[in-house]
């Protein structure tokens, strides 16, 4: 909520803690290598070359008349081994915002409304935890840069992990958060990849950090051509880090 109501100036007027069948947390959507190497994003299961439905979700077994969170079979591994993601049925929180509230999220989340470099709305099925139906409208992103897998840094992820506790997400996978293999640059090598990183392309990516914090204060769209910027910077990072700092380095995510 402090992420909503802080940062982007939407107070919901009401929250619920939902599942989202056919559905998964990973973390795909590419930030910057060595520091926020994946950020969290929604992957239709049913649709996912990794593998099919039955091998990437864990469906609960519900009793009758118990709540949904009440028994996710989390004896399955959470993550894989190439990269991070929630081998389980979906949870998250629905909010009830206004349509004026939900334009300010898409024009100021990655790629400031641009598809082609963030994100693009989809809508959802959702079921509540006391087992009603309702629809949501979520964001998504199709892109992929990398071929690399990808992990969130321990910073995002402990921010997931307090959204999740925040808003009474069931402890089970609460538990499966907490146990996503974060990134880290241990290694030495990992060490001057990240400070070269940060020495070569922050003066590229500061502007595009200033136009985010600038649409968000003033409740404007971030312009087509900084999006388009922010897309061309992403791509020429990662072609950096998969073709020179990672074999060189050590991976960066």
């Amino acid at each position: 909520m402090i992420v909503l109501s802080g940062r982007r100036h939407v107070y919901p007027v009401k929250s619920l803690p939902v599942t989202v069948s056919n559905y998964r947390l990973t973390f795909d959507m590419e930030g910057l290598p060595y520091w926020e190497p994946g950020f969290g994003v929604i992957k239709c299961v049913e649709n996912d070359s990794m593998a099919g439905p039955e091998a990437n979700v864990v469906t609960p077994k519900i009793k009758e008349n118990s709540p949904l969170h009440s028994e996710i079979n989390s004896s399955e591994p959470d993550t894989c081994i190439e990269g991070a993601y929630i081998n389980s049925l979906l949870h998250g929180v629905a909010f009830l915002i206004t349509q004026k509230e939900m334009d300010h999220i898409v024009n100021t989340e990655g790629g400031g409304g641009n598809p082609n470099v963030g994100y693009r709305l989809i809508e959802v099925a959702c079921t509540t935890y006391d087992g009603k139906s309702l629809q949501a409208v979520t964001l998504v992103s199709t892109r992929q840069i990398t071929t690399a897998a990808l992990h969130p840094s321990p910073r995002y992820r402990n921010i997931l992990i307090e959204g999740a506790t925040e808003h009474g997400l069931a402890p089970e996978y609460i538990q499966l958060l907490e146990e996503v293999e974060p990134y880290e640059a241990r290694q030495f090598g990992q060490r001057v990849g990240k400070y070269l990183v940060t020495l070569i392309f922050a003066p590229l990516v500061v502007p595009i950090i200033g136009f985010s914090f600038a649409a968000m204060a003033f409740g404007t769209k971030i312009p087509l051509a900084v999006t388009s910027y922010q897309g061309w910077i992403t791509r020429l990072v990662w072609n950096a880090h998969d073709w020179i700092f990672a074999p060189v380095f050590g991976k960066g995510c």
